[in-house]
């Protein structure tokens, strides 16, 4: 008898506490990952916490919660994250582009519908449960909706970066595929400043229009920024803060400036040997904290936060990858190094490349590993596009 009320006990402790248990869980898993724990949105009646993450209690949700769980059993690493450059073509030319400055030299055909449906397919079977499409400007894609409309909804949130040119025009469309979050580039808060730095007059004014219309449609939304130590220092993180709240976006994502692309001579941007840390990101870090306590505010997603040890570090090549237009697999967006191509290898064969070696077996803590002193030297890494060799 003693049992069975030690029992009953339990259950009535279990029920009374589980809720909130549950939710003070949640809370600290947030503040961990993103440096805050405020809902920041509320998409089909599921609340988003990033737009980077699946919404909380969605069926995505609950494939990135399961993937955890089968890593563990396995003791292999998976992919939950996907960044497609679903096409080369732009209309900006930015300074700062990752992605141009060497890909030019590669001349070959973007992947078709089908072969786009199939990466996705194949990527949801490896376990991803966020798919980022990137470009070139991914708006100009005209089948882009079609691409988008492939994705199993159950599987994975999706997510649309773009200068924002295109977006009032084709937002519909976007709706109409199922797309979940939308991020729009703006580096300034001066409409002047930001259409130099993006080498397209009117950008601006055609990027706040999108993001506008974007939020009347129930999408998720934000600001993509990426800040270098001079903008940083003439006050651009504040000023992007404010207008992100006075348009109504849900999330900035402030990147940091990589030493690639177009930046690939930026020896500033590499990280001190000794610190391993660059003190104008780690001031964006803490800058950060104070809006992000603010319920006013959008939630300030800052990257260098996410690739240090206060998040999951770097995880390139750990738990996501990208593709180029062209079907290429690298380890991330802004590290360069090809290790096959999906018309010619299996993905999940590709990823077992990646996965099984000693480079990308863990997370590297500190900063981006393109920043990293004790990166550079090494094949696995590489700001250029180069194919990896043994």
């Amino acid at each position: 008898m003693n049992q069975f009320f030690r029992k009953l006990r339990l259950k009535w402790f279990v029920t009374r506490n589980t809720l909130k248990y549950t939710s003070d869980y949640l809370d600290q898993l947030y503040k961990i990952y993103l440096n805050h724990n405020k809902v920041i949105h509320f998409r089909n009646g599921y609340p988003v916490y990033s737009l980077s993450t699946p919404a909380l209690y969605s069926k995505p949700g609950a494939n990135f919660f399961a993937r955890q769980f089968y890593k563990s059993i396995t003791n292999k690493s998976s992919p939950n994250l996907m960044s497609f450059a679903v096409t080369d073509n732009c209309n900006a030319d930015c300074q700062h582009c990752s992605f141009f400055a060497g890909i030019d030299k590669i001349k070959k055909e973007i992947l078709t519908l089908s072969q786009s449906r199939k990466l996705i397919r194949d990527a949801q079977e490896l376990g991803v449960s966020v798919i980022n499409f990137t470009g070139g400007e991914p708006l100009m894609r005209e089948d882009l909706p079609e691409i988008i409309s492939s994705v199993n909804k159950d599987l994975s949130t999706t997510i649309l970066f773009t200068n924002g040119w295109f977006l009032g025009e084709r937002v519909n469309e976007l709706k109409k595929a199922g797309l979940d979050s939308i991020f729009v580039s703006i580096d300034s808060a001066s409409p002047e400043k930001h259409n130099v730095f993006r080498g397209l007059e009117n950008l601006f004014d055609k990027a706040i229009e999108g993001l506008e219309k974007a939020i009347k449609n129930g999408f998720s939304t934000g600001i993509s920024c990426c800040l270098t130590p001079e903008t940083f220092k003439e006050g651009e993180f504040e000023k992007i803060v404010e207008l992100g709240k006075k348009i109504g976006v849900h999330e900035i994502l402030f990147y940091d400036a990589m030493p690639t692309g177009r930046y690939h001579d930026r020896k500033d941007l590499i990280v001190n040997s000794e610190t391993k840390q660059a003190s104008w990101t780690d001031e964006m870090i803490q800058s950060a904290k104070a809006y992000n306590e603010n319920i006013s505010y959008p939630g300030i997603l800052v990257y260098p936060y996410t690739t240090s040890y206060r998040s999951i570090g770097c995880a390139c090549g750990v738990s996501y990858f990208y593709v180029t237009p062209y079907g290429d697999i690298c380890p991330c967006d802004f590290n360069h190094v090809i290790f096959g191509n999906i018309l010619e290898t299996p993905l999940y064969q590709i990823w077992d490349k990646i996965a099984s070696m000693n480079d990308f077996k863990s997370v590297s803590w500190g900063e981006c590993k393109l920043k990293d002193p004790k990166w550079q030297d090494k094949k696995t890494v590489s700001n250029e596009f180069c194919v990896f060799t043994e």
